[in-house]
């Protein structure tokens, strides 16, 4: 076997050159340590300055109620009209989108309980009502739906027609839920408390309390004790 040819000059320097590192004196580490923990601190006042004159402002200007103690990192996607009511110690972790199918009678609501955490790129879409349970954990990327989203019908489809009352059922959460990653909740189903829904499963039907769900369609993994 013959040996493998030296790698070229301008090869080997320009390794070096990648993996090298500046070498910090101690006495400059005080310096740097304390402006990284001033660079941290200006981000967290501004994050909360932003959530105290913006953010709050706005969500008790639009939604329906909102309890005390509410944290929101940025304004919420909200679309169509309806109701939007959130209890106490509400958790908004990035950016959630909230839809409302219009025109209907009476709005369509979406009910968030009380120490309930959303995760970014949560999504509900309500044509009557999404209700969410107290203590629950939405998981980033979590959809609940109480609707199709368009008629089954594919003339009405292409139409542009919205979805009539057959295909819209309420959708319930109940307390102490945790919902994983990417979790798809579908029209028509209720949670029972204390159940774990997997990452990536899609609910059809309703979930007992106290269980593990997992799956497409979901299906009942595991009771809880």
């Amino acid at each position: 076997m013959t040996p493998a040819a030296p790698s070229p000059l301008w090869k080997r320097i320009g390794k070096r050159v990648l993996y090298s590192g500046l070498p910090i004196p101690g006495f400059l580490r005080p310096l740097i340590r304390g402006i990284y923990r001033l660079g941290v601190f200006v981000v967290e006042s501004s994050s909360f300055l932003f959530k105290l004159l913006v953010v709050e402002p706005i969500l008790r200007s639009v939604c329906r109620t909102v309890g005390v103690g509410l944290r929101a990192e940025r304004i919420p996607f909200m679309r169509g009209r309806g109701r939007l009511s959130m209890g106490d110690h509400v958790n908004l972790s990035g950016r959630s989108c909230f839809y409302f199918i219009s025109n209907r009678s009476p709005e369509p609501e979406i009910v968030i309980g009380s120490h309930v955490f959303i995760g970014n790129g949560c999504t509900l879409s309500s044509g009557s009502k999404i209700e969410i349970g107290d203590h629950c954990l939405l998981a980033a990327g979590v959809r609940i739906h109480d609707n199709d989203g368009h008629p089954l019908d594919p003339q009405r489809r292409r139409e542009g027609a919205a979805v009539d009352d057959a295909e819209i059922a309420p959708v319930r959460i109940g307390s102490n839920v945790w919902l994983g990653a990417d979790a798809t909740v579908l029209k028509g189903v209720s949670i029972g408390e204390n159940a774990v829904i997997g990452t990536g499963a899609v609910v059809t039907s309703d979930v007992p309390p106290n269980s593990i769900c997992a799956g497409n369609p979901a299906r009942v993994v595991r009771e809880l004790r």
